[in-house]
């Protein structure tokens, strides 16, 4: 892994920040004295953090102030591991795993230095043996990977050894490993008895036992669209969820969840979904607003990346933990290296609890090369290291991004 320390701030930052406190009341998730409920298992608490985002605002940054280091992983490529689209990527103390739905049908696994380490699983229909693979996840301890291809959840070490493969009976496609209690799933059109009952989110106890389900299903006789996202998402160890169609995002926990993140964005945001409106009609009105397209939550600050007409917004807006801060990225970068920070199909991984990871195509980055050795800003020779050996035929390249300390 090669690292450039960039050059210093060229701009000073300022931000707005709203919050809510809300009510002192315990009910369902009794885990806090200060929340309180909003449905049978969705609480509201102080802790909600509300991000006022103007597109069109005045006040923003360029990417190089906001980014202070980036850093770059080549993947190595060889026969047998061989990338075609990235669809999700994991990332434990040691290794990077990547997982291809769509062309490998796989899960590499990669050292920090990109070194190919091994492959998690195989095709096929005997123990420890995949069909097509839908999500894969780190259990709390990062001992195991489970992949999961709908039908069954195949745990291995993270060596490759075959553990033990679980039928659960759920009917999701996309899953979140909690803590050693309990596991979320999630389906667009709902699981549950009669069109009113059913709901997208469940949450399930270590023997796969329902204990909630939550959000009504947006899915009717004329509306049959997702949005496009992975539904669950986990950062550290929490499991999160952006309520589809909206800009909520939610921390679900073993017996509620409740709203961490609400986007509130000027002349923009999901409308909502009208009654005998089909997914045409809501598309293009969709088209015409700004919404979010992507997050990531680190331990210092949270990530938000929205789109316009289906293509991402290449500005960014970060959110501050610590200064409870709002600063918007005007799209704006002076160090060509930048160019990486736009995460494309893959959803944004968290590297470290200030870093985030993008991947980017060889071909990508190959566009790129003059532009990059003719910057002046860019003099370290180890930069050559990048191209050396690197063709449009290659692996993706791994792209780390560290957030300034703002």
């Amino acid at each position: 892994m090669i690292n450039y320390k960039l050059f210093p701030d060229f701009f000073s930052f300022s931000g707005r920040i709203a919050s809510v406190i809300i009510l002192f009341i315990i009910i369902g998730c009794q885990t806090s004295p200060n929340k309180v409920s909003t449905g049978e298992h969705i609480v509201s608490d102080s802790t909600l953090i509300q991000i006022n985002v103007d597109p069109d605002g005045e006040e923003s940054y360029a990417f190089d102030s906001l980014i202070d280091d980036i850093s770059y992983i080549k993947l190595e490529t060889n026969d047998d591991c061989l990338i075609g689209n990235i669809h999700q990527i994991l990332c434990s103390k040691d290794y990077i795993f990547i997982m291809d739905v769509f062309v490998a049908n796989a899960v590499y696994c990669f050292d920090k230095q990109g070194h190919f380490v091994r492959r998690i699983g195989e095709i096929g229909q005997g123990p420890g043996e995949y069909t097509r693979l839908f999500k894969m996840c780190l259990t709390s301890d990062q001992k195991q990977i489970v992949l999961y291809d709908w039908k069954y959840l195949h745990y291995y070490d993270l060596n490759g050894k075959h553990i033990k493969d679980v039928t659960p009976d759920f009917d999701v496609y996309d899953i979140e490993l909690g803590n050693e209690d309990f596991l979320a799933g999630f389906r667009a059109s709902g699981i549950g008895d009669g069109d009113s009952q059913r709901r997208m989110l469940s949450v399930y106890d270590k023997d796969l036992k329902l204990i909630y389900k939550e959000f009504p299903t947006f899915y009717n006789k004329t509306f049959h669209l997702d949005d496009g996202m992975i539904p669950l998402r986990s950062f550290g160890n929490n499991i999160y969820i952006n309520k589809p169609w909206t800009h909520s995002i939610y921390r679900i926990e073993k017996e509620c969840c409740y709203e961490r993140y609400r986007i509130n964005i000027v002349n923009g945001g999901y409308p909502e979904i009208q009654d005998g409106m089909d997914g045409d009609t809501y598309l293009r009105i969709v088209g015409t607003k700004f919404c979010i397209r992507d997050y990531a939550i680190l331990k210092d600050y949270a990530l938000f990346y929205f789109s316009k007409n289906g293509v991402t917004w290449t500005p960014f807006v970060i959110y501050s933990h610590k200064t409870k801060k709002t600063y918007k990225c005007n799209g704006r970068y002076y160090n060509p290296l930048f160019f990486a920070h736009s995460p494309g199909n893959t959803p944004i991984v968290c590297y470290d609890k200030e870093t985030f990871l993008i991947p980017q195509s060889a071909t990508t980055v190959m566009r790129m090369k003059e532009q990059i050795y003719n910057s002046p800003l860019i003099n370290d020779s180890k930069l050559m290291q990048l191209y050396d050996g690197l063709t449009e035929d290659s692996n993706p390249v791994l792209f780390l991004l560290h957030i300034k300390s703002i």
